[in-house]
């Protein structure tokens, strides 16, 4: 299972990593432990990747579409550009 739905649901809950993640949502993932992939996924948006890493259809990723505006919004209405930014393991 991905590490992605254990720091999306720590999101929630985890008021020091909302703060890391608001300043710098990249680093926050990265040191959750996100793999390079998943970071990707999470900057470029990519509903169909972030939706296989949470393995649930992609039909159904409605649903849980806000989980994409809450990164978006951390990032302050910016987008981020993989080819900007160093993703590591």
């Amino acid at each position: 299972m991905s590490k992605l739905l254990d720091y999306l649901n720590a999101l929630d809950t985890n008021a020091v990593l909302i703060d890391a993640h608001k300043n710098d949502p990249l680093k926050a993932a990265r040191e959750f432990g996100l793999s390079p992939e998943e970071q990707s996924a999470l900057a470029q948006q990519d509903k169909q990747r972030i939706a296989a890493f949470l393995d649930i259809p992609f039909r159904d990723f409605d649903a849980i579409d806000s989980l994409v505006g809450h990164f978006d919004a951390a990032v302050n209405q910016k987008t981020v550009s993989v080819s900007e930014v160093e993703l590591v393991d």
